[in-house]
């Protein structure tokens, strides 16, 4: 399943930005044990990251960022949204969702 990913780093009275530079080191070694990281982006001027990943399901997803990621405690998730890629769904659009046999 491919998963859109909004984080926040959730630091104020935390961690210094050199703590926080330090573990995202760790955290993309142990994001890409955890999933495939199909994009990953960091917010221009924000505390947040962004990221697009492939994994086998919700369950892998929550014990994944629960579990193994350094960063777990100090990522505010403020979306996780399971996502279909766009060639997918005009796939379904040829047979209108299933209610079309496609003609050859």
């Amino acid at each position: 399943m491919i998963f859109f990913l909004q984080m926040r780093w959730n630091i104020e009275n935390r961690l210094s930005f050199e703590e926080v530079w330090d573990l995202e080191i760790e955290e993309g070694k142990a994001a890409q044990t955890g999933f495939k990281v199909v994009g990953m982006y960091k917010v221009a001027g924000q505390r947040r990251v962004i990221a697009i990943v492939d994994i086998p399901s919700a369950d892998d997803l929550d014990q994944t960022i629960m579990g193994h990621l350094p960063l777990h405690e100090y990522l505010e998730f403020e979306a996780i949204w399971p996502v279909r890629a766009f060639e997918n769904i005009l796939d379904d659009c040829r047979t209108h969702f299933g209610t079309k046999e496609l003609n050859s």
